[in-house]
Order: structure tokens, then sequence, then C-alpha cells
């Protein structure tokens, strides 16, 4: 009998027990739904948490958790709770197989990502607005496992644990000397000591300097810049004087402020001119080294997309003139913003949510072109600096040593930290530090880094040597022109002023093969581009020979256009063709009269119908790239010619089939 009892009171502690503990799950799912729903979402992950270790079971529960995950600085936890909630409930949610997805993109996991956007997509109805999006995130992934594969050779450490604190530390903006940091905070101490609505101190901005080697330890930098609102750093000039800040006044405008000799700052005052907007949103900027132009981010009407780039130069009388948008070389319907210049003066780099991204905004380059008065085809920064997470606000030592961002990763100690990054030698770094000594800067201290070996065994390696005759295609006789190098990333490697015999030459230092192009162009004549590989150094002298020939600009003359490229059989053209295609949109447009044709060839591989139908496609892709850039359509026509015209013998496996892979122009009209 009183074991009976006691067996009795056991289950009913137990029942008790887990009565309570479903009434606490209950509560706390409860509470963090009025959390999630008035926008407090630290705290609703927080509660969500604290019903998990009641019951970790919970299907719904385990999806609201990887859902808030995916809102917070880490989004790349949410995948364990993802998976379980798809584990215990395949249909817990009608986005699950999308959310996996971007879980298993967070965690660099793109063939899983891969397989489950899939999934999401055969799920929607023919037209959904889904499908373009999901279709990013499938090229992102690609993107993702290609930049993984072929990691850049960087080092990414925390700035200090005396600059860095538990709360939220970001945007970094430095002088060029690296002698002086300034950054945005959410730490105890704010001006004003209040919180937001989302629970968070307002943001406020601090300063540090570096005495011998190291970061001291960061001062707010005063009431005349911070106030008990938002106040956050986006640019600092190169000689750390002027200040540019984020202030959320209205649509949000840009400020500056200068620091007065005995080292306090002035009151910060908006940009003069038409920098700012009354109903906008101006969140970032930049400023070019000797400090006369402006690169910033805006909303405003006439854009691209979301936010786009803009430049503005200053006048003689020292005012801001009016901004310009810096076009759809670098602006997308996406957001584009976090401008930085570097000190070079010509490489602008600047954050994405398009282009060849991996995931959230990436980091990119693009260099100014003054040739031909245009940005360069933007260039990802790679992995590890770019992740598939949030990379943005990057900004560069003067000498390109040093890079400065902010990212929240697992071993930092506050939800958002600074990180310095140890860039790869730069071959113009001799060039940045005569500029920065020409501006009374002191250079940067650089840990020496060990010359990449070239595997020649026990031997002095010799340079590369490029050189070349530019000719007529007709006469053969010499041509004076400038010819132009450019690496497989398109920057500007060097340019050769060729004089009256036609003859060029150029010497370049890689460690490993490498892919070059070569450009020419005359008035009177078509342009080429010729791309090719170079051996890397080796012991022995090593010459190649890359002939150029130009074609006048004839009626019924035809000209090969060798650097297009499209998906594989796709006729979506690549980015890789922007060179190619903007230099016959600058010769269309000198040219107002001229009417061309474009026709597209392949090898004979496939059936001569499908061969002349992709044909075709690729054509017309070329067709309508030119008019969505402003050619009119009257000047262009465009046929497939398929397999029906090669250059070479099919034969050939690799040479003849290359050479019949083509797309052409033909003047029609003069």
């Amino acid at each position: 009998m009183l074991f009976s009892k006691i067996l009795f009171l056991g289950y009913l502690c137990c029942f008790i027990n887990f009565f309570s503990a479903a009434q606490n799950e209950k509560r706390f799912i409860k509470d963090g739904d009025a959390a999630q729903e008035s926008g407090d979402n630290k705290t609703a992950l927080n509660l969500y948490l604290q019903a998990y270790k009641l019951n970790p079971s919970n299907a719904s529960l385990n999806n609201k958790i990887g859902i808030q995950y995916l809102r917070s600085d880490y989004p790349h936890k949410c995948l364990s709770y993802f998976e379980q909630a798809y584990k215990l409930d395949p249909k817990v949610d009608k986005d699950i197989l999308f959310n996996l997805g971007v879980a298993y993109q967070e965690n660099l996991k793109f063939d899983e990502a891969i397989d489950f956007y899939s999934k999401f997509k055969a799920t929607l109805e023919p037209g959904s607005p889904f499908i373009s999006k999901v279709d990013r995130r499938l090229y992102e992934c690609q993107n993702g496992k290609e930049f993984v594969a072929n990691p850049v050779d960087v080092q990414i450490t925390s700035v200090s644990k005396i600059v860095n604190s538990t709360y939220p530390d970001f945007a970094p903006v430095i002088s060029a000397d690296e002698k002086v940091m300034i950054f945005t905070s959410r730490r105890p101490g704010s001006t004003g000591g209040l919180l937001d609505e989302t629970g968070q101190y307002y943001e406020d901005i601090y300063i540090c300097k570096k005495v011998n080697g190291q970061w001291g330890a960061p001062q707010n930098i005063g009431t005349n810049i911070n106030t008990d609102g938002h106040d956050a750093s986006i640019a600092l000039s190169a000689d750390g004087s002027e200040l540019f800040i984020y202030k959320d006044d209205g649509a949000g405008d840009i400020y500056y402020c200068k620091q007065r000799a005995d080292g306090s700052w002035s009151k910060p005052l908006p940009i003069e001119g038409s920098v700012n907007s009354r109903s906008y949103y101006e969140n970032a900027a930049a400023v070019s080294p000797d400090g006369t132009t402006l690169f910033f981010a805006s909303n405003r009407e006439g854009g691209y997309g979301g936010l786009d780039l803009y430049m503005v130069k200053m006048n003689d009388k020292g005012f801001w003139g009016k901004p310009t948008n810096l076009g759809d070389v670098i602006n997308t319907p996406e957001d584009d913003e976090g401008p930085f210049m570097d000190f070079d003066g010509v490489t602008l780099y600047f954050s994405s949510r398009a282009h060849k991204g991996m995931g959230g905004y990436d980091i990119f380059k693009t260099v100014f072109d003054s040739t031909r008065n245009q940005w360069i085809e933007p260039i990802n920064m790679g992995y590890p600096i770019n992740s598939a997470d949030n990379d943005i606000y990057f900004v560069l030592s003067g000498d390109g040593s040093h890079g400065y961002y902010a990212s929240s990763k697992d071993e930092g100690v506050g939800e958002k930290d600074i990180y310095m990054i140890t860039m790869p030698p730069r071959e113009d770094r001799d060039a940045l530090i005569e500029k920065m000594q020409a501006m009374n800067l002191e250079v940067p201290e650089v840990a020496t880094t060990p010359t990449p070996v070239i595997p020649v065994a026990n031997a002095a390696v010799v340079p590369v040597t490029i050189k070349g005759v530019l000719k007529d295609a007709v006469t053969g006789t010499p041509i004076q022109a400038p010819v132009q190098l450019t690496n497989a990333n398109g920057e500007l490697v060097s340019e050769f002023k060729v004089g009256p015999d036609g003859m060029y030459s150029f010497v370049v230092k890689d460690a490993a093969a490498s892919n070059y192009t070569l450009s020419a162009e005359k008035e009177g004549y078509g342009f080429v581009n010729k791309t090719f590989s170079a051996p890397a150094m080796a012991a022995n002298k090593q010459e190649i020979t890359q002939n150029l020939v130009l074609k006048k600009l004839e009626v019924g003359n035809v000209y090969v256009l060798r650097n297009i490229y499209f998906d594989f059989d796709k006729a979506t053209l690549k980015s890789a063709s922007t060179k190619e295609l903007n230099n016959l949109l600058a010769l269309l447009k000198s040219n107002p009269s001229m009417k061309i044709e474009i026709s597209g060839h392949t090898d004979s591989k496939g059936s001569d119908s499908y061969n002349e139908v992709l044909s075709r496609k690729r054509a017309q892709a070329v067709v309508n790239w030119l008019v969505a850039n402003g050619i009119s359509r009257d000047r262009l026509t465009y046929e497939g010619y398929g397999e029906s015209r090669p250059l070479a013998s099919n034969d050939d496996e690799e040479e003849g089939r290359e050479l019949n892979r083509r797309t052409e122009f033909k003047i029609i009209k003069r």
C-alpha cells in the first residue's frame, strides 16, 4: 500500500512538472511572438530559446528560432534549427525549403543550398515573383563555390580587444597613415544614455589613435558631434582632419566636421550643394585622396534601383557641384553603397547586393578607365573577404597593405567587431608611398611577407617580355596608336605609345602563368582585343610575340569580336564580355551614321538547326545589349549562321573549334 502511494506521488510530481514545463513553454513562445510582432527580434529570439530548453522537439518553435537567427547578426546559426524543424515536420512552414537553402548558403554549404533552392523553385507557380529571387540565390551559390575553391591570400584578424567591445562596433574609417581610426558603436556611455526601439543604445561615434603600433582605448568623440539620436561615421579624409557622418534627420543626410588645431572637432554641418536631398536617403560617402571628389549613396529618383552610387566634384570656389550617377556598370536594380576611394585615386571599392556576389552584400572594386572615360566591370574581392552574409563598409590604408571592416564572427567579443585584413602585396605600393610622402603623411608599418616561391630550383628568375607589331590588316604597314595591356581582372597594367615602326613591348612578373589582353584602336579603324596566356617567370629569358592588326572601317568589312562570352549552351552574356561590348558601343557612338549586322557562329557540335537558332539568339543578345545602352535599333540587324561559315576546320578539336565559335559585326552603312 505504501509503495502504491509513493508510486502515485511520483507520477503526480512528473505530471505537475510536465504540465508546468508545457505552460512555461507556451508562455515563452507567446511572449516571443509578441516581441517579434513589435519588431524586437533580439528579445523574441531569447524567449524562443528559453522555450527550446523546455522542448527542443517542437517543429514550429525550431522554425521560429531559425527565422530569428536569419534576422540577427549571426544568420549562420539558423541551420540546425531549420534542419530540426524540417525533420520533425516537412510542412512546418510554406517557406521551409527556401529557408533551408538560405541556411546552407550562409554556412557555405552551397551544394546543399542549391538542392533546397531547386526543390523550393519546383513548388512555385509559373510567373511567380519568387522565381527570380531563387534564381539569384542559385547564381550566388555557384559563385560561392568558385570563390571558396579559390580563396584570396589575406589574413583577417581582430583589430584589438581594446577597441572592440561586447556591443556592436562597426563602420570603421581610418586616416591614410593608419594613425587614427573612427568608428560607430552601440556600447554603454552613449550620449544621452538612451535605448532605441530594439533595446540597444543609440549609435555614437568613437575615436582611437595608434601609438607605437598599438591601438589605444577608444574615446567618445564628444557631444559636439554625438547627439541623443543615431550618429554614425561614414568617411574620413586621407589626413584624418575632415570627418563625414550620417545623421538620421528626416530621410537621413550626410554631414561633415573638421578637426581644429587643438584636436577638438567643429560642429557638424550638412554638406553644401545638391548632395543631400529633401525626401531621399543619403547614407554612405567616400572622399578622394585630394579631397576634390565625393562619392555617396542615395535612393533618389532617377537611379537604377534601390541605393545607387553618385559622384560630385568640388569647383574652383570650393563648392560641391551637381552629382552624377556612376552609371549601370556599377549601379544595379538592387542596392549599391558603401563606397571607398583608393589612395591611387582611380580604384573604387563598394558593396552591392547584385553583380557576381555570393550572398547579401559583397565587396567589389572597379577602376576608372580614363582613356574611355568609364568604369570597368566590378570585380568581386573574393573569399574570405566576402562571405555569404553582408560584407560592407570596407576601407584601406593609404599604401593598400591593410583593409578594415566590421563583421559578426563566432570568435568575436561582441555582436559585431572591427577586423583588419592584411592584403596581398601591391605592385604600386612604392607609387602610393611617394604620394603619401608628398602629402606629408607617414607610411604605415607593414609586416614583411615572404616572397612567393617561384618553381625554379636554385636559379634567379627573369621577367617575361611580351612584344609585337601593330599593323594594318590589309597592307601590313605599321600603325601608330596606343596599345594597352590589361590583366585577367580587367585592370590596366600598362600602356605603350607605339611609334612609326608599329612596335610595342611590355614586361610582366608573375609567379604563375597568367592571362592578359592586348587592346588597340585608332580613328578610322575598328578595334582589337586579343587575350592570351603569358608564362610564369623562369630562370631563362622568355619572350612571347603577340601581333595586332586593325582593319579600316569600310562597308562590307567584317570584324571578329573575340571576347564576347556566353553561358554554356545559352544566349546569356557573361560579365567578361563587357570590355568588348563597350568598345563596340564606343565605336557606334563615335560613328552615328554607321549601321551594322551582328552575326553569331558556332562550331559543328550539335545539329545544324540547333546551332543556327543558338547563334541567332546570341547575336540578338548583343543587339539587345547595345539597344539597352543607347544605340537605336534601326542601326542594328542580327543573324545566326550556325556552323555554315567556319574560319578553320572543325576537325581540330581545340584551336579550330575555338576559332569558329565567335561573334562578328559587319558594316552595312558607313
